[in-house]
């Protein structure tokens, strides 16, 4: 081996040290968010924090009705998780906040029309923040909504929405991104 790989070699060890740092070092194990409160024994996903960390929704599925679940920080500890105010009836889930804060999108069985029946799916619907607590839910149009199984929705800083969709024929799963533009979600697009 010549001097010049040598010192290549050394160099190159350096250089991976400094980036992926000391040797010894142990990442970090993840470890239960809020034992006991917000994360017991029954299910419990989706995460989504309002932008001040302050409260947070979840799905949980105690029973086998999903909901949607909200808690606060205080004083440095999470409350009591309560039904957040536009769930309980449907099987909800997923919510996603805004990024600032506006409104929650999330995926629910709950009919698409007044009196009717719960879907054996799901469509994304919206509720907005408001004065004295939320919005009534409203569904999101049908450039979103075009399809039973509608889900896992998220939504950009620009107000983009992406989310999922399960062909039922196919059984495959497909993401898709709706444009928010106007006041409404077009350009449809999707990748699978």
């Amino acid at each position: 081996m010549t001097r010049r790989s040598v010192l290549l070699s050394v160099l190159g060890i350096a250089a991976y040290s400094l980036v992926s740092g000391p040797a010894s070092a142990v990442p970090a194990m993840p470890r239960i968010f809020s034992p006991g409160s917000i994360s017991p024994t029954a299910g419990v996903d989706c995460l989504a924090f309002m932008p001040d960390g302050r409260t947070v929704f979840f799905h949980q599925e105690p029973w086998s009705l999903g909901m949607i679940m909200v808690s606060h920080q205080v004083n440095g500890h999470w409350s009591t998780p309560v039904i957040a105010p536009f769930s309980g009836i449907w099987h909800d889930h997923d919510p996603a906040v805004v990024p600032d804060g506006p409104f929650v999108v999330f995926a629910s069985n709950r009919p698409d029309e007044t009196g009717g029946g719960a879907l054996h799916s799901s469509h994304l619907w919206r509720v907005d923040r408001v004065a004295d607590g939320w919005s009534a839910s409203i569904r999101l149009q049908d450039t979103v909504n075009f399809g039973s199984h509608i889900f896992a929705p998220s939504v950009a800083a620009n107000g983009d929405l992406y989310f999922q969709n399960s062909d039922n024929s196919s059984r495959q799963f497909h993401l898709h991104r709706s444009a928010w533009r106007g006041g409404r979600y077009r350009n449809l697009s999707s990748r699978t």
